[in-house]
């Protein structure tokens, strides 16, 4: 923001008025990485949605690295059960990747979602992810998948998504612009379900996905909200199969679990567990095939 003259208020940065920054496009992931060693506080752009506006809220590059050219960013692919989304992956070519409907539908459905439809074909999952803000969807839709973000470049190869909202910081005192994120890996192999409900957004939005392990089926929700940051909600049930899950019962243990901190003026932290409740026993009903429950 920048102030007006006489006293006339606040007015948002045009980036019109940006000073003049150096501007690298790199044609692979080496040169890249190269560049962002030589350049460590170098801003890394990849759809440049998101970028225009923090050009508003008053960023001033000095060195701006594009990774628009590099190809391998923009891949997707499923090898042994793991699927591997490049950064560069576009909101609405990730919606339409048959690998993702093949492995996940849902994830396409979700990705399809979410924003407006210009910025579904500039927007980048990579972009996405890294701004880091609250009401951005994709953070909350890949923690319930347990997705991992892959990085080049730096000292941190793999970070879970749902370290993203860290308490400790872990992000301002470790990842630097010389970590340059490549991909997002999803493990589909023990995955059985997964949804995403929005309907109450700005709210609450819930992500939930359903995996098998040894101690039986795991459901995973995450509650998003463009006020507050995601929270990460776990039960472990023992069940054998997915229809042996009582919706009502694990929906108000996942809701349970929500701290005190995610009320706020736009709900109580009592509403806020009950509008969770309710979302995640609708997405266990139709997980589970009982909408009665629901």
């Amino acid at each position: 923001m920048r102030g007006q003259k006489l006293g006339a208020g606040l007015i948002a940065q045009s980036q019109s008025a940006l000073p003049p920054f150096i501007l690298h496009r790199p044609a692979s992931l080496g040169e890249a990485v190269a560049l962002t060693r030589h350049h460590p506080k170098a801003v890394i752009a990849a759809g440049c949605s998101d970028l225009v506006a923090q050009f508003r809220e008053g960023l001033k590059p000095e060195v701006l690295i594009s990774l628009q050219r590099i190809k391998e960013l923009r891949e997707i692919s499923n090898e042994a059960g793991i699927l591997r989304i490049g950064s560069l992956v576009s909101h609405i070519e990730g919606s339409r990747s048959p690998e993702i409907l093949s492995s996940v539908p849902a994830l396409a459905a979700a990705w399809g979602s979410i924003a407006t439809v210009r910025i579904r074909y500039r927007g980048t999952l990579g972009g996405n992810l890294l701004a880091r803000r609250y009401r951005y969807e994709m953070p909350v839709i890949l923690s319930a998948l347990g997705a991992q973000m892959q990085f080049e470049g730096g000292d941190i190869a793999v970070l879970p998504v749902s370290s993203l909202w860290d308490r400790d910081s872990l992000w301002d005192r470790t990842l630097g612009n010389v970590d340059i994120l490549t991909a997002v890996t999803v493990d589909t192999a023990s995955l059985l379900w997964f949804g995403y409900e929005r309907s109450m957004r700005p709210l609450s939005t819930v992500s939930l996905a359903v995996r098998k392990n040894t101690a039986g089926l795991t459901v995973s929700a995450v509650c998003g909200s463009e006020y507050r940051q995601p929270f990460v909600l776990s039960h472990t049930a023992e069940a054998t199969d997915i229809a042996e899950l009582d919706p009502a019962f694990v929906g108000e243990v996942l809701a349970a679990q929500l701290p005190d901190e995610a009320g706020d003026y736009a709900g109580s932290i009592d509403y806020r567990r009950h509008l969770v409740g309710v979302l995640c026993r609708r997405l266990l009903a139709e997980a589970t095939g009982n909408q009665r429950k629901g």
